[in-house]
């Protein structure tokens, strides 16, 4: 295999296609490495992100305002109703403020709130299912991996069925902004003005949702996260929930859906483990765990430095951006045995696919949980599925930081 070059784009066909080679030769050849066209550091080596992750030497709050700065001044008002949402989100502020926000949302994944929500999942899979029960081939993605996780969201925010296409829109709408905001050297206007209609709608519904349970309460999520005193300080207000929930619908929907189709493609790629997997279900919380290291459904996430520091002989700079390149983390060779192997490891080191610190994605234990529950329940119930496409050329999501297949077209063996 010839090395390739690290002068690459990371929007290229050559990233698409190449890119765990070159997430390889970066580990290899420089693990923090100037990338002029992001204007940004890459970091590639697991043991270098995962010490980045925590403390305080990079933080996310200069994100919004940067990225910003490179919009054309007559464009920025386009952007003014999402980036004040986005603003608000956990993701974009650091400690104290951070702090106040996650103890408030971090109820919604208590752990008696995942083992509550897990017969729910069961059952709206299982609806999901006996859909497909007679269909010879189907989309995967489409009839699974995509409206799974909206109906679960919705069961537990209390969402009605009949709003559950809404809701989805929804979802869509705000994932395609953050797709295009995050990797975009400058993020799209048009974009920006749907999703902002999307989310005037969103916080539409929420007002009058919140006021419905504060009149009559129910046994949903949305009406444990409303503060009983939404005007003191230490509770937060109306908005602020209804700005984190508008997080969570998004990073909730998206990120289980890619990582429930990339494990299902994974075992498509090894036939021997899904056969094993079909016959001792248990072996699921691996098969999702290994495929977080190997097919992480957040490639990289962006930090900025916090001051001047110094990592492999590179000086980086108080506010440079910083990418962690998650997706390469989980295939260091100084730190898991075959690393581009699939295999059930059974325990040892974590993947870092859901970050660190106390930045780490809050709901990463329920999108775990989530994706083993729908995945037992697929190979279950329709463990003769196979592909109707290449699992090792699958069409991936054209986006170079969200990461799963586009479509995935199966059949009955």
């Amino acid at each position: 295999m010839t090395t390739p070059t690290l002068d690459f784009s990371i929007y290229g066909a050559e990233f698409a296609s190449k890119r765990y080679n070159l997430y390889a030769a970066l580990r290899q050849q420089a693990p923090v490495r100037w990338h002029e066209e992001t204007q940004s550091w890459f970091v590639t080596r697991y043991n270098d992100i995962a010490k980045g992750l925590v403390g305080d030497d990079f933080i996310t709050s200069p994100l919004i305002g940067n990225k910003m700065a490179a919009v054309d001044e007559g464009s920025v008002d386009a952007f003014d109703e999402i980036v004040r949402v986005i603003s608000t989100w956990m993701i974009y502020n650091d400690r104290p403020h951070h702090t106040r926000l996650r103890s408030h949302m971090s109820r919604a994944f208590w752990a008696s709130e995942l083992e509550a929500i897990k017969p729910e999942i069961a059952d709206i899979v299982g609806q999901r299912l006996d859909r497909l029960t007679d269909a010879p081939s189907f989309d995967f993605v489409t009839e699974i991996a995509h409206p799974t996780p909206a109906l679960v969201l919705c069961k537990m925010l209390g969402i009605s069925g009949d709003d559950v296409d809404r809701f989805i829109g929804w979802s869509d709408s705000i994932a395609l902004f953050m797709q295009d905001f995050v990797v975009s050297p400058i993020p799209d206007e048009k974009i920006s003005r749907d999703t902002a209609q999307a989310v005037i709608e969103i916080r539409d519904y929420l007002t009058a949702a919140i006021a419905d349970r504060r009149a009559t309460p129910r046994n949903d999520l949305l009406t444990r996260l409303i503060s009983t005193n939404p005007e003191s300080g230490d509770q937060l207000s109306d908005i602020e929930l209804m700005n984190q929930v508008i997080h969570l619908i998004f990073g909730g929907h998206k990120i289980p859906q890619f990582l429930l189709s990339n494990c299902l493609n994974m075992l498509f790629c090894y036939p021997n483990i899904l056969e094993e997997v079909k016959a001792d279900l248990s072996l699921v919380p691996q098969v999702v765990e290994e495929t977080m290291r190997l097919e992480s459904p957040i490639q990289y996430i962006t930090r900025h430095a916090a001051h001047d520091l110094v990592l492999h002989g590179a000086e980086i700079k108080a506010n440079d951006s910083v990418y962690f390149f998650l997706g390469s983390a989980g295939r260091d060779e100084t730190q898991f045995n075959d690393p581009e192997e699939f295999r059930l490891r059974g325990g040892g080191k974590r993947s870092l696919a859901f970050g660190g610190g106390y930045h780490a994605c809050i709901a990463g234990a329920f999108a775990r949980m989530e994706v083993e529950v729908i995945l037992a329940q697929v190979l279950e119930r329709h463990g003769n599925l196979t592909p109707s496409y290449d699992p090792r050329q699958p069409t991936w999501t054209n986006n170079p930081t969200f990461h799963g297949l586009a479509k995935m077209p199966v059949r009955r063996s």
